[in-house]
């Protein structure tokens, strides 16, 4: 037997036997002892002792049983355009001289045609002439579109309609009486003067 075997069977015999104890003794018993309550500290003592104060209960919001019907679109949008410049670029690209001649006559023209058939609307509300209405509307409503001034020629349009005792927003099929026809051409007519109105300071803010 080689030395290096005859080293490690002394360490064998040399070295004492230990035995793990710890499998023959009993598990530990669960203790019925809660553990001791924690102290609180002052910060946490200030905190837990504040009162309780109840959540403020939310308002109950119903909505209202009656539609809210707006008759004429906001006129304070953003989102308004008082004259399209696609449509109005094609009367600048007429002019043939730089002071821009042309377009400003013809825009002069249209205001001064506007103021005039407003009045002549006003008369025939008075009167109670629906087809002289809806016949001022029509011509109103194609000057405008001429130049852009869309506000304009919406209005105008509605107004052809009314007149025609047609409901614009539902077609030529349903009709509506005289007295509706007047009842909703006189609003379009209050709006057709301010937007006629914005018309004018929009082209004021173009002349050199």
């Amino acid at each position: 037997m080689s030395s290096r075997f005859a080293d490690l069977t002394t360490m064998r015999t040399r070295s004492p036997i230990y035995h793990d104890e710890s499998s023959k003794r009993p598990p530990p018993s669960p203790s019925n002892k809660a553990p001791p309550p924690k102290k609180l500290d002052a910060k946490s003592r200030a905190v837990s002792e504040e009162p309780y104060l109840p959540s403020k209960p939310q308002p109950v919001v119903t909505p209202s049983s009656e539609p809210h019907v707006e008759l004429c679109p906001d006129k304070s949008s953003a989102n308004r355009v008082v004259v399209d410049m696609e449509v109005f670029s094609q009367i600048l690209e007429l002019d043939e001289t730089d002071d821009g001649e042309f377009s400003r006559e013809m825009v002069e023209e249209y205001l001064g045609q506007t103021q005039g058939t407003i009045k002549l609307m006003d008369e025939s509300l008075a009167k109670h002439e629906l087809i002289q209405l809806s016949k001022h509307g029509h011509f109103l409503k194609g000057s405008s579109a001429a130049l852009g001034v869309v506000q304009v020629q919406e209005i105008c349009e509605k107004i052809q309609h009314l007149g025609n005792r047609i409901d614009p927003d539902k077609g030529p099929e349903v009709k509506i009486s005289a007295e509706d026809a007047f009842a909703r051409i006189k609003p379009l007519l209050a709006r057709l003067k301010e937007e006629h109105a914005a018309a004018e300071k929009f082209f004021d803010g173009r002349k050199p």
